[in-house]
Parts: structure tokens; C-alpha cells; sequence
């Protein structure tokens, strides 16, 4: 069960994504070196059992023993899957910085703030681009003059707007300048940084870059459809919008979450659908459970002229 703890210091209050085990015994996987050493590169770094072993310098059997225990309790989770060395290796990350097993029913009331009302959902998906409320990534969006391979302009003031707005609410302060244009961006940023992309390879030429590693991409031969890898579906309406969690292919180290649609109006569906549909979002592709990667369209049901509808497409 995921809830919030509150940490009262000499600095004021810390709110803290926490795990409350279901059964306290669970807690006895982390009465071990080996164990704790795993959770806290993978708190640090999120990977593979692979990678674990050659960082921690531990037999590869060991680590996978203990992957296992962790996953098995519900402290790690897989993130992705990844093709290593010939075989699809599982990507595993923390679940949260605080695990604990909760006694007896004997808790206070508390008022409720912005902080404690965001779902934990929310904070999971926004994991590790949103960390102690502070933003741990750069959002690229796209220049709103002509640029790029297709001289194109950016024109997602609407949706940028209501992100922004919402992605503010999870966040407790602005620790510096953090909205980049796509021709303002630097390659070592690009490898360095965890990496929100917002529009599609049309009009954001750093999604254009990374378009062809994406699971769902856009088709710039057919008028920037949308294609799945996945399913092998096509998705050519206006309003549909792909969202994409993944690794960043330019630093497999950092993580990279992509918004866009085939139009810019595609990006409003995208936008509607993390802020009203998030658990979904967080099951899933559909042929894939292990990996976030959604394609969603909007709909106008009351006719007039405004989104007002999300349903998923895979």
C-alpha cells in the first residue's frame, strides 16, 4: 500500500513517498548486505541484474536471489525491459524511499495540503523526473518559429499551458530555469539529464532525434501518423496522442518521457489523459505491461469544439 510519511525537522516538514508492507515478516528481505546494497543502486540508478552484479562486483546468481526477495516483497518493480547481450534483460527501480509495516490502526488526522492530496499514482508515473518535489529533469518543448529538417512551428500553447499547471501542483518549489526550447538544448544536457519531450518529430527536433528508437513513433513519411512497434497498429486521426515512459536513448542511465500527438491539437488528449487517467496510463501497453507506452485519442462527446474524452487505443 503506498502512503505519504511526514519527517518533522529543524527545517519544517518532509513529505516522503512510502511502501507500507501488507505483512511486517516482508521487511526481513532488507536484513541482508547484499540486499540493501541493491536497493540503494537501484535507488540511485535503475538497471538490470547484469549491471548490478558487474557494479556491486557480486556473483550474478547472488544478485538475482536477492532481486527476487526485493521484487517478490514489493520493493523493487521492473520500469522496462531492455535487449542485453542477446536476451531481454528486466530494468528494475525502488518503489519508494521509505518501506514500512504499519502495527496497529492508531494514526492523527492531519489537515489535508497540495502535497498529501497528489495521488501517489501521480508520483509513481512522474518518477524520477519529479524527486523530494523538486523537478529532476529538463522539459524540451518546441521552437514556435520555423526549424528543424521541416521548418516547423510549435504550436501547443494550450496544452503546454494546462501541463504546466498541473505539473506545478506536484512540485514544491522551482530550483531554476527548467523549459528548454529544442533548438536551445545542448548534447551533454541531452545525455545527462532525465528528459521530458513535449510534441511530436514535426515540431520538437529532439523528438525528431530519438523518433526511430521509440517504441511508438511517428511516421514522417506518412504525414506523422502514429506507429506501434508493439502492436504493429496505426493511428492517423488528429486527435491521437502517443506517451511514452522509457530509458533515454541517449544515456540508457537517465530516464526520458515523451507527450505528443499527431497534430499539436493531439497534444490537449495526452495532457487530459495523464491528469484524469493516470492509473491507467501506469498499467501499461497493452502487449507489454512492463513498459508505459500508450496511444490515446481524444473526443469531443458534447460537440463543442473541446476535448472532453479520452479513450485508449492500446
Amino acid at each position: 500500500m503506498q502512503a505519504t510519511l511526514i519527517e518533522n525537522n529543524d527545517n519544517g516538514r518532509i513529505a516522503y513517498d512510502s511502501l507500507i508492507l501488507s505483512d511486517p515478516k516482508a521487511l526481513s528481505v532488507l536484513n541482508n548486505k547484499i540486499s540493501m546494497k541493491i536497493v540503494k543502486l537501484l535507488a540511485d540508478t535503475p538497471c538490470c541484474a547484469i549491471d548490478a552484479a558487474r557494479r556491486l562486483k557480486i556473483h550474478e546468481q547472488k544478485i538475482y536471489y536477492h532481486l527476487r526477495n526485493l521484487e517478490r516483497s514489493g520493493i523493487v518493480y521492473t520500469i522496462s525491459q531492455e535487449r542485453r547481450h542477446g536476451m531481454i534483460a528486466k530494468i528494475y527501480s525502488v518503489v519508494s524511499p521509505v518501506v514500512a509495516a504499519k502495527l496497529f490502526e492508531k494514526g492523527t488526522e492531519i489537515k489535508e495540503n497540495i502535497a498529501l492530496t497528489i495521488s501517489q499514482d501521480f508520483i509513481k508515473f512522474f518518477n524520477p523526473f519529479v524527486q523530494d518535489g523538486l523537478l529532476n529533469a529538463k522539459v524540451i518543448i518546441g521552437t514556435p518559429f520555423p526549424h528543424g529538417i521541416y521548418s516547423a512551428t510549435a504550436r501547443n500553447d494550450t496544452a503546454l499551458f494546462d501541463f504546466g499547471i498541473f505539473l506545478g501542483k506536484i512540485l514544491n518549489e522551482n530550483d531554476g530555469f527548467s523549459c528548454y526550447l529544442d533548438t536551445h538544448i545542448s548534447d551533454a544536457d541531452l545525455k545527462k539529464s532525465n528528459l521530458i519531450l513535449i510534441g511530436n518529430s514535426k515540431t520538437n527536433s529532439i523528438t525528431q532525434k530519438i523518433n526511430s528508437h521509440l517504441p511508438i513513433y511517428f511516421d514522417e513519411a506518412k504525414d506523422f501518423q502514429i506507429v506501434s512497434k508493439l502492436t504493429g497498429q496505426t493511428y492517423n486521426y488528429d486527435y491521437d496522442a502517443l506517451i511514452l515512459k522509457i530509458p533515454n536513448p541517449f544515456n540508457a542511465n537517465k530516464n526520458l518521457l515523451v507527450i505528443g500527438g499527431k497534430r499539436s491539437v493531439g497534444l490537449i488528449s495526452a495532457v487530459i489523459a495523464i491528469k484524469n487517467y493516470i492509473s491507467e496510463i501506469l498499467q501499461g501497453n497493452a502487449k507489454n505491461k512492463t513498459i508505459i507506452a500508450k496511444v490515446v485519442r481524444g473526443l469531443d462527446k458534447d460537440s463543442d469544439g473541446r476535448i472532453d474524452t479520452i479513450t485508449f487505443l492500446e
